[in-house]
């Protein structure tokens, strides 16, 4: 199995050098020269290409995929929650954490209040990304 996991960020990776190759060879065998201009957007084609890819993993592990709910670890232990995630290979990862650590987003507020709170945008940006809260 590890082969093709190889294979496949190799493809990804070869992927990003053809397109960032593709303008000067073209130009090249088109006119004879590469002019700056275009191994300047060559470089950006690759840039953006690694932007594109590291959105694609930092996005894929704030998606959970499976919340399961844990029987406690020793008898009388706490209750525990399993966050599953893919990471951008696909691999499956698994966060543990004690149920008492989990805050309901909406906790406590009434069904205006949290309709004030959904439709302003940069506080339920910070909310989504955890900005700003203590981990402790």
């Amino acid at each position: 199995m590890v082969p093709f996991r190889v294979l496949v960020r190799l493809k990804v990776f070869q992927l990003a050098g053809v397109a960032g190759l593709a303008i000067p060879i073209n130009s090249f065998l088109g006119e004879g020269e590469v002019t700056g201009v275009q191994v300047l957007l060559a470089g950006l084609l690759v840039v953006g290409s690694g932007v594109a890819s590291t959105t694609l993993w930092f996005f894929s592990q704030r998606y959970v995929g499976e919340l399961a709910a844990l029987p406690p670890a020793a008898p009388g232990g706490a209750e525990r929650l399993r966050f599953s995630v893919l990471d951008f290979w696909g691999n499956r990862q698994e966060h543990v954490v004690r149920a008492a650590d989990v805050i309901p987003p909406f906790e406590g507020l009434e069904r205006g209040a949290a309709k004030e709170l959904v439709l302003d945008r940069p506080r339920m940006m910070r909310l989504l990304t955890g900005e700003g809260v203590n981990e402790g």
